[in-house]
């Protein structure tokens, strides 16, 4: 009668050992914040380290990718997630000609899946650039973390309308930075991360300076036009009555 009494304490303490090994989830761990201009060669999205994560959590991997020019800014994050659902997403926010964005996010629920170590797959990166350019319009090209030291005007592809400058302001998943945008485009207004502001665990803000009623253009010869902003036009006016 002795035996069976002692089945139910070693019931619970197999039981309890049993949910200490479901606890344990491990994840890759990295932060990438840079510009580049061959991501094919010069970057790797590998993993620094690994964490454990707390129970029911997710490995996720997700990363912003910005090009304007020949350069292009990535913020990548690998880490453990608390909340979401098992899922793959790629979106390309701005495709070309021009400024070009994506963005890819996975969630997954196996120890280490958010492995991937490369890009070239979440994105053509050997895109052929038009040789068919504008005879009329150039615009202030780059992309830089934080502030743009240089933005050579730069003639824009067929196809593009218009320049654009802008900010991105990006946070979450160990991620922390502001890119500098400037190029050609056809999006019109601030729009390049077409209305999606979330890139996994990334927050993005999208921030464009008072917009002019004509864009700068420079003619073949170099001849630049005049373009006056809206708040000047208006003080015009003001001044006029």
């Amino acid at each position: 009668m002795g035996a069976p009494r002692a089945r139910g304490p070693l019931l619970l303490c197999l039981l309890g050992a049993a949910l200490t090994l479901a606890q344990d989830m491990y994840c890759h761990k990295s932060v990438a914040m840079t510009v580049e201009e061959d991501l094919s060669r010069t970057f790797t999205w590998g993993a620094e380290t690994v964490e454990t994560c707390d129970n029911g959590a997710f490995c996720q991997e997700s990363v912003l990718l910005v090009k304007s020019g020949a350069r292009t800014a990535i913020l990548a994050t690998k880490s453990c997630i608390s909340e979401g659902t098992e899922s793959v997403t790629f979106i390309q926010h701005s495709p070309p000609p021009g400024i070009m964005i994506a963005s890819y996010s996975s969630y997954c629920e196996n120890p280490l899946c958010n492995n991937k170590n490369s890009l070239p797959d979440l994105w053509d990166l050997h895109v052929t650039p038009d040789p068919n350019v504008s005879k009329t319009l150039y615009c202030p090209t780059c992309v830089a973390l934080g502030t743009c030291l240089s933005a050579p005007s730069l003639p824009c592809p067929n196809g593009t309308t218009r320049c654009y400058q802008g900010r991105l302001r990006v946070a979450g998943g160990n991620v922390d930075s502001t890119v500098e945008v400037k190029g050609c485009t056809s999006v019109t207004g601030c729009r390049l991360m077409s209305g999606i502001f979330t890139v996994g665990p990334m927050w993005v803000k999208e921030i464009c300076p008072y917009q002019s009623l004509a864009q700068i253009q420079k003619s073949e010869n170099g001849a630049t036009s005049l373009a006056f902003s809206i708040g000047r036009l208006e003080l015009l006016l003001l001044l006029l009555l």
